[in-house]
């Protein structure tokens, strides 16, 4: 590709709004661009880089045995409507699709509203198969990683993220073990209240106190010995359903958990007349004496007698409310957004909340109702499905983030636009251009992938460009090398240049690449 016909530009400053060293680089290596609502426009070199990625990917998916579908599928759906026999199974299904997700535009990439992506999907007749299959795939992005030469970290659901103080996602990490996981589907370690015997149940005034933080000071009773109910439309199979989630008072929702646990599709706060229209009073409000609403307890509920809960009247609380005496649930699985401070699930370390970004994540194995097969005696099994996404975008902006000096960008070969930028350097009193000309159709004959710059700009600019942009390897076809038979090589993550002949570059450049 010539430089004089690329669609783009660079930069001799970054955007005012840029915050991230990703974002910086790229906008001015011409990669990036940014557009209205929070979005960016990859431009043909960054979709070089991306397309490169998704190459390399196709490979390694089906060299697993993936077969690749089409973007927005309903894999659950899809299976349903597919897989009848044991014999269908398993089956490891890819897409490339975009994604949608809060935008953080001072991120560049890394906050991106819509982010291209991959998407894998293994469909299995059994949660030991799955496994297997979730050990390959977990070397797959451990491989792809470290051929980026990308710092990400392993999560506690196998998914891959970037520490940085300029991601959009929360992390819970352990400083003393290393645990990590984002913020939604953290554990903590946790801790049962005391025993005691289940008490009668009291009906009491409350005034005005329709928050924990009022219930807990107008009765001066600690927050953990209070039950908070918060109410959520969750979307199930195309149905919303009220959903009753009740955790201590000292603790707050992770709406993550609550999703995964019901494989809701999707979920909203419910609203004042969606929780009256159930007999439930906003403020006031619990499960006792309600009916036919879906309830879901955090499972520190059953070993935590004796709490003050609504009495879904308007001014009222109940004291010593006991699960199992005075409500059940249909559910009962961890429901509480982890925070900083909080124990470690793992070493009982403090935890700490860091700043990053999630390039890989992982649904982890389940049973993938509705979807079932028949097995070899005839009986229906359900199958069991593991999902995972790879943030495409998102992983450019990491390997920008990390490989740049101050000069511009320093792309690993795998993701480079281009493996060589040929430098044409004008000359008044020799033909280099026809030179240059001669290199270029060389080299893309042998295979390499080559950006020719061939404006008829001084040697300062050129150079500059040729750092901003970032490929692996920079030769110059001047004069004065040209006298010697020879073109000057330089590597862009090496200061050292080399004077090879002309003769010698493709063997020079494939034995250093």
């Amino acid at each position: 590709m010539k430089l004089s016909e690329i669609f783009s530009s660079t930069l001799r400053k970054a955007p005012t709004d840029a915050e991230s060293a990703s974002y910086q680089w790229m906008a001015r290596g011409g990669y990036i661009r940014a557009t209205s609502g929070g979005d960016f426009v990859t431009l043909p070199l960054a979709q070089r880089s991306l397309n490169k990625l998704r190459a390399r990917l196709r490979h390694e998916m089906d060299s697993r045995g993936g077969q690749e579908i089409g973007p927005h599928a309903n894999i659950l759906s899809l299976a349903a409507g597919v897989v009848q026999s044991y014999r269908q199974l398993p089956r490891i299904l890819y897409s490339y699709e975009e994604i949608t997700q809060q935008a953080h535009p001072r991120s560049g990439l890394f906050g991106a509203a819509h982010s291209p992506a991959l998407k894998i999907h293994a469909l299995t007749d059994s949660k030991e198969i799955q496994n297997n299959y979730q050990v390959s795939i977990e070397k797959l992005f451990e491989e792809l990683l470290k051929l980026l030469e990308i710092n990400a970290l392993k999560t506690d659901r196998g998914g891959y993220a970037c520490i940085n103080e300029k991601g959009n996602t929360n992390y819970i990490r352990c400083p003393q073990c290393g645990y990590l996981e984002s913020q939604k589907y953290a554990q903590r370690a946790k801790s049962a209240l005391s025993a005691e015997e289940p008490r009668e149940l009291e009906k009491v005034a409350t005034p005005n106190a329709h928050t924990i933080e009022a219930l807990a000071a107008f009765l001066n009773f600690p927050k953990e010995k209070t039950a908070k109910a918060v109410f959520m439309i969750v979307e199930i199979d195309h149905e919303e359903k009220l959903v009753f989630a009740i955790l201590r008072g000292d603790m707050d929702l992770s709406e993550a958990k609550l999703a995964a646990a019901l494989n809701a599709d999707a979920l909203r706060p419910a609203t004042d007349e969606e929780i009256l229209a159930a007999n439930a009073v906003p403020g006031y409000a619990s499960p006792v004496g309600v009916k036919g609403v879906l309830v879901v307890v955090d499972d520190l509920i059953p070993a935590s007698p004796n709490l003050v809960a609504g009495a879904n009247e308007d001014g009222y609380h109940l004291l010593n409310v006991n699960y199992g005496r005075d409500f059940t649930a249909e559910i009962v699985t961890d429901l509480a957004l982890t925070q900083a401070g909080d124990h470690c699930p793992k070493c009982n370390t403090n935890l700490a909340l860091v700043s990053g970004v999630e390039l890989v994540e992982t649904i982890p194995i389940s049973s993938a109702e509705p979807a079932t097969y028949t097995d070899e005696n005839g009986k229906d099994q359900p199958v069991w499905m593991a999902s995972w996404t790879l943030d495409l975008g998102r992983t450019l902006a990491a390997v920008a983030e990390s490989h740049h000096d101050e000069y511009g960008l320093l792309w690993p070969p795998a993701v480079a636009p281009y493996d060589i930028h040929l430098v044409w350097l004008p000359s008044k009193k020799v033909d280099t251009r026809s030179d240059a000309e001669d290199i270029y159709s060389n080299l893309s004959t042998t295979g390499f992938t080559v950006l020719f710059d061939d404006r008829d700009e001084r040697a300062g600019v050129k150079f500059n460009d040729a750092d901003l942009i970032g490929c692996p390897v920079r030769i110059t076809v001047g004069e004065r090398t040209l006298e010697e038979g020879s073109v000057e090589i330089k590597f862009r993550s090496k200061k050292e240049k080399e004077l090879i002949e002309i003769d010698e570059i493709a063997n020079y450049v494939l034995e250093n690449l």
